[in-house]
């Protein structure tokens, strides 16, 4: 109880502050302004430490700051030590949105699926409210009353993923590491990777095999680097064998970044990343900076949308080659355009 009340009441104080375009702070309406800031104002709740995984969470952050720098709207972006501290956090930030007497327009964030239920289940308390809104990520189900919803479906640019590793890589053991059988685009991203991996004739007597993190549902995004070293050392067949990894777990992934030995395979997931010691030739993206952009933009013009799937045809993810790939543009456009079809397919758009 005693922690639960502390959550609380920092995350009262806190928001009181957020951040100008220009980083400057300003304070919520009290008492003693003269004139209270009336600009805008976008809270982010991240998932338990979701900032700095060099990744999702990351571009999420820099999406947001870009469009508000744009807007001249504040943020107020919060990274909760725990669940606990997270749900605190959200049942805060509801009760102040629809409780506000004022006409500040504020816009709510959460990327987080361990939020699904609480989201779901108090969403209807913002409509006291008409200049709160809510916006939801990823999802594929959207909120029943208010709140906007997305999805970005990575099936096929993972499906590129697969199909580029069996053919590029000389690994003999590809590591597909999967946060939880449960969250949606954790799932059909390893659907993709393992449907365009199969798709081609193996080259090098290639194993492919599968690991999840979690058996939780939003489990298994963070990581202790034991863990990640004692997965990489049981996925060899034998002691020299060279593994490949492909992380498709969020923040958790920066433990196998730092556990792999020098030259080891990695495959990019959600963001381009680059080391000297690490051999990334394949890097799947999600453009989920650039997705996260355009909503507030829309925000921004009255026009958020109810709910929308993104995915590679759209742009919201693609798949990024190092300079040393051999593919040429040709192939690689059918390649791609195979993949559009695939995922459209699968998804009935």
């Amino acid at each position: 109880m005693r922690k639960n009340l502390s959550c609380f009441v920092l995350l009262a104080s806190l928001l009181l502050t957020s951040c100008t375009k220009e980083g400057d702070t300003i304070y919520q309406p009290n008492p003693d302004e003269e004139q209270p800031s009336t600009a805008p104002l976008v809270t982010v709740i991240y998932d338990v430490n979701g900032l700095g995984d060099r990744s999702y969470n990351d571009k999420i952050f820099r999406g947001i700051e870009s469009a508000a720098k744009k807007h001249g709207f504040r943020t107020l972006q919060l990274v909760p030590d725990s669940y606990e501290q997270g749900l605190a956090y959200l049942e805060t930030v509801f009760r102040q949105m629809e409780s506000a007497q004022d006409t500040v327009r504020r816009l709510f964030i959460t990327p987080c699926p361990g939020y699904d239920e609480f989201i779901r289940k108090n969403n209807r308390r913002l409509e006291r409210n008409p200049y709160a809104d809510l916006l939801y990520l990823e999802t594929s189900t959207p909120l029943e009353g208010k709140g906007s919803t997305f999805y970005i479906d990575y099936y096929g640019a993972m499906y590129m993923g697969g199909y580029l590793c069996q053919d590029y890589y000389s690994s003999k053991v590809i590591l597909l590491v999967l946060a939880n059988p449960y969250t949606q685009w954790v799932v059909e991203a390893g659907e993709g990777f393992v449907d365009g991996f199969n798709s081609t004739p193996p080259k090098y007597n290639k194993t492919l095999k599968t690991h999840y993190l979690s058996n939780e549902p939003g489990g298994g995004f963070h990581l202790a680097d034991t863990t990640a070293l004692r997965i990489y050392q049981e996925a060899k067949v034998n002691e020299e064998d060279d593994v490949c990894v492909v992380p498709i777990c969020g923040g958790a992934m920066n433990a196998f970044f730092r556990i792999l030995p020098k030259f080891s395979y990695y495959v990019g997931v959600d963001d381009y990343v680059f080391s000297p010691l690490i051999n990334n030739y394949i890097n799947v993206i999600k453009n989920i900076d650039t997705v996260m952009e355009y909503y507030i933009d829309q925000w921004a013009d009255g026009t958020l949308p109810k709910h929308r799937t993104f995915g590679l045809r759209d742009g919201a993810t693609d798949i990024y080659l190092s300079q040393f790939h051999y593919m040429s543009r040709e192939d690689h456009q059918e390649l791609r355009q195979e993949a559009i079809r695939k995922e459209e397919e699968r998804y009935e758009k």
